[in-house]
């Protein structure tokens, strides 16, 4: 690397800055809201994962990062529901896993709060911990200041900052493929069997952390043959190289892989998870298939209104082009319209790999969040980092602009970095009419309904929604409004989950069809997830 390029001391403090920002963000907004949906079965396995090594429980995804956020509670004391393990063997015991997690957070046997920000503790520290990341790699491509342009995109990005304070896995699956790619792009510099090793170890862990990273593996494949096919000395002797690497890289990944699930047998769990995950994400919507993972047969996903069971093979498309920033949009087009819009092999791992995952997402029929794609966002900023080359005054003026707007996007969005939808999009308030599920309402807000009840103590409180909450366990009384109360709405104060609105807008010619929104006008929008209507 060039001496031009080595960061100065305030370089480094710039960094930290940003990151302690960036955790603050995370940190503040996590101690607001309430479960989302997956924490509760990622929370309960990762718990009983790290007390009973065993890893039977809910094997739709590898064990990696559900023992990270089971880590941390084991000092808590907890008290845990019936355990069921006679049911563990079954390969598709998911929904036990949720079972466990709602009565573990919501039986009042454990503080629910505490519990789930101990849990969330350790994805923000990886969150963190992929922000030095890009930090030093986007210091590499474009010197200390397009390392902290690159590092500044991710601390402030709504998109990365809605899942840092999750305890779900979507974030470490960014940070553990990130790193992967980040370590290949290191040996390819420098050949040696360190960088090599390393490399291989990277890919293993990021296998260990979720389905998705299996995607890593044609990559790799890809940047090996590449390598060779661009070798000034193609000789046997190169070949012999080239097969050696090939070799350490995919042994070091199996090793790491089965230290993960632990010797033996445990192995065959990771084939369970990926059996689920290509199953759940090419046959969902399949007239009569039952589908593990899914609430139920011929479940209709949404999109702009429009509801099908099989997916639509852009839906992503629309996601990103939606939920991302309308300032990193622009910034996108100038990068490609730029000269450097291809500079060299990074280029290529960066780019085809974004085009992997989106390519891979349209065969993918289970069309419930941007977070299926959202490791290609890392992999965009630090893409963008070449911007803070540009030489010509008005193109820094530019850039700066869009920063500005970028951040101060994002800290308007705050605490509620789930429902967010760029200004193209309308905002988080048109957001319904977009997306649906993950990307609007998870089950996030219903905690501070808990507001909502003490500040309206003799007005009766009624909350429609999808997913599991149990009011007593955050100290306030409700009740659950039924399918009948819909035509006929009860007095008192009513919080409509978006989520569960939508589920009851696919049939006008349903008895329970939710047509209150063209009929009523919610008093106040919670969280940007839940309609709060009053009725005299």
């Amino acid at each position: 690397m060039p001496e031009s390029l080595a960061a100065p001391r305030w370089g480094y403090f710039a960094a930290a800055a940003l990151i302690a920002v960036h955790l603050a963000l995370a940190f503040n907004s996590a101690r607001l809201k309430s479960p989302t949906a997956d924490e509760y079965t990622y929370i309960s396995t990762g718990y009983l994962y790290v007390n009973t090594g065993d890893f039977r429980l809910d094997r739709t995804h590898p064990p990696l990062i559900r023992l990270m956020v089971g880590a941390p509670l084991q000092w808590l004391g907890l008290k845990l529901p019936p355990l069921q393990q006679e049911r563990w063997d079954d390969p598709v015991s998911q929904q036990l896993g949720y079972e466990i997690g709602w009565r573990l957070l919501l039986d009042g046997a454990n503080d629910p709060q505490q519990v789930l920000m101990w849990a969330r503790l350790p994805v923000m520290l990886l969150s963190c911990g992929l922000g030095w990341l890009l930090f030093c790699w986007g210091r590499r491509l474009y010197g200390p200041v397009g390392g902290l342009f690159t590092l500044a995109l991710y601390c402030f990005s709504p998109n990365m900052l809605a899942h840092a304070r999750l305890a779900t896995l979507d974030l470490g699956a960014c940070f553990f493929i990130t790193l992967a790619l980040y370590l290949l792009d290191r040996r390819r510099e420098s050949l040696s069997w360190r960088w090599t090793l390393a490399a291989g170890a990277a890919l293993g862990l990021a296998l260990s952390a979720k389905a998705t990273a299996v995607l890593l593996i044609p990559v790799y494949v890809a940047a090996l043959i590449f390598e060779q096919g661009n070798s000034a000395r193609k000789n046997t002797q190169q070949l012999q190289t080239a097969l050696r690497d090939a070799c350490l890289i995919f042994s070091s990944a199996l090793i790491i892989l089965l230290l993960t699930y632990g010797f033996p047998l445990k192995p065959v769990y990771y084939w369970d998870a990926m059996q689920n995950v290509f199953y759940k994400s090419l046959h969902s919507g399949e007239g009569a298939v039952d589908v593990p993972g899914m609430p139920h047969l011929n479940y209709a996903f949404y999109l702009m209104g429009d509801y099908s069971t099989q997916g639509w093979a852009y839906y992503s498309l629309i996601a990103f082009l939606t939920k991302t920033p309308a300032a990193l949009l622009i910034a996108l087009v100038i990068a490609f319209a730029d000269k450097r819009r291809w500079v060299g092999w990074t280029d290529g791992l960066l780019l085809g790999t974004i085009a992997l995952l989106f390519a891979a997402s349209a065969f993918n029929h289970v069309n419930i969040g941007l977070r299926h794609i959202l490791p290609v966002y890392p992999l965009m900023f630090l893409y963008l980092g070449r911007l803070v080359l540009q030489q010509r005054i008005g193109q820094k003026t530019s850039l700066a602009l869009l920063l500005i707007w970028f951040v101060a996007s994002s800290c308007f969005a705050f605490p509620n970095y789930v429902p967010y939808f760029n200004e193209l999009a309308g905002g988080s308030q048109n957001g319904h009419n977009i997306l649906d599920d993950s990307n609007l309402d998870w089950g996030q807000d219903l905690g501070r309904l808990r507001s909502v009840a003490k500040a309206n103590p003799d007005t009766p409180l009624y909350i429609a929604t999808n997913w599991m909450f149990d009011p007593a366990a955050y100290g306030f009384d409700a009740q659950r409004l039924s399918d009948e109360q819909i035509s006929n709405p009860p007095q008192g104060l009513v919080a409509v989950g978006k989520h569960w609105a939508l589920r009851h807008r696919i049939s006008k010619r349903s008895p329970a069809y939710f047509d209150w929104l063209e009929k009523h006008q919610p008093i106040d929008d919670i969280g940007g997830s839940i309609w709060l209507f009053r009725f005299e």
